[in-house]
């Protein structure tokens, strides 16, 4: 901000006329005891770096800035991310420009050579208020959204212990640590101890994506090879393709395939897109799994022949909570947070994932991760 007095409120006007600033300023001045205090800059250049800078409270703009427009310093500054109101100058009947205007997140606009005084010190100071409330109701959603992430967090903490307590007792007993056991009781307990991995599994992933959403989960990265991974990653899951008679390719264009990454993190994320194309699949149905690479960039693809996903249900796979129909969604359950965190960790890898899929042909998903920091 420019350094005027707490009274005072600094405001730009962005115009290359100099009689229409004259004639602005004039207007400024009948502004009776007014706190505003204005400045004049003709160099849409230089507006940049004032708006960069956040120099001034107020920010005048008018449409016709020479090569450039209003519209444009509009889509530069974002008003919306900002707390400084930013107010178009339009030249009468205008109407088109005015919508766009509002569209770009303008505060409100003025039409040149017919506001007064009045008009001009009510609208500078509307403007101030809105977006005064505009900050308190964002501050105001961004304190319930850490309180809900918290209390997620430690509703997950306070589940996940007794409900790993209750998988053990179950499983001593499934072992015969306590005496012999009859098929029925068996039948009950096993009943008992997969629905209690299912508790489990949700519990972890509300956990994992309240650490995200928290800006707690912090990356430790080394020099990793993926081919071993994958293997790795293949072999534990063996038998869950085995009971779904589904056959897992992996193929990888080179035998080292090295990026610095979190390994753990990584792994993770790769065991949920593998899981998800052999839930996703019927019976007897082909995975494949393949690893390319560059000099900067390894790619990991997981491509599946399941039920697909129609292209008005693609844009929502990444979001928070967000479940797609499909023949088989009843079926296998789940949380609706595997994918949205799957991509917050490859966001924070600096890489990218992207979905190619069509009904009832199946789904690829491709990961870009670099080699390096």
């Amino acid at each position: 901000m420019q350094n005027t007095s707490s009274n005072q409120i600094s405001v730009l006007l962005v115009d290359d006329d100099e009689e229409d600033y004259i004639i602005i300023e004039r207007t400024f001045r009948q502004i009776p005891e007014s706190a505003f205090v204005l400045e004049w800059c003709s160099s849409f250049d230089q507006a940049k770096q004032h708006i960069i800078s956040h120099d001034y409270d107020i920010y005048l703009l008018d449409y016709q800035l020479g090569e450039h427009t209003g519209l444009e310093l509009l889509q530069f500054a974002e008003p919306q991310k900002r707390a400084e109101p930013f107010i178009l100058l339009t030249g009468a009947g205008d109407r088109e420009i005015e919508k766009r205007s509002m569209k770009l997140a303008a505060a409100d606009y003025l039409v040149k050579g017919t506001f007064t005084a009045d008009l001009l010190s009510r609208t500078l100071y509307y403007s101030l208020g809105r977006k005064q409330i505009e900050e308190q109701r964002l501050n105001h959603l961004i304190e319930l959204n850490r309180t809900k992430d918290e209390f997620i967090s430690l509703a997950s903490h306070q589940l996940r212990t007794p409900a790993t307590g209750v998988k053990q007792y179950v499983g001593m007993v499934l072992e015969g640590f306590v005496g012999n056991i009859s098929e029925a009781q068996r039948s009950v307990l096993t009943k008992a101890y997969e629905s209690n991995e299912r508790q489990l599994r949700i519990v972890s992933d509300l956990l994992k994506v309240a650490q995200v959403d928290a800006g707690k989960v912090k990356l430790q990265k080394t020099k990793s090879d993926i081919v071993p991974l994958v293997i790795d990653i293949i072999k534990e899951q063996q038998q869950t393709y085995l009971d779904r008679q589904q056959k897992v390719t992996f193929t990888h264009t080179d035998d080292y395939l090295i990026a610095t990454i979190d390994k753990e993190k990584i792994r993770m994320v790769i065991e949920n897109l593998l899981d998800n194309a052999s839930k996703y699949s019927d019976i007897g149905k082909a995975i494949k799994i393949a690893i390319s690479g560059d000099s900067d960039t390894v790619v990991i693809e997981v491509i599946d022949s399941g039920v697909g996903i129609g292209t008005d249900d693609q844009g929502k796979l990444f979001e928070k909570f967000s479940r797609i129909h499909n023949p088989l969604s009843t079926l296998v359950g789940g949380t609706g947070l595997g994918l949205y965190w799957v991509k917050k960790i490859i966001d924070l890898h600096k890489g990218s994932i992207t979905v190619v899929s069509e009904e009832k042909m199946g789904t690829t998903f491709t990961i870009h991760l670099p080699r390096s920091d």
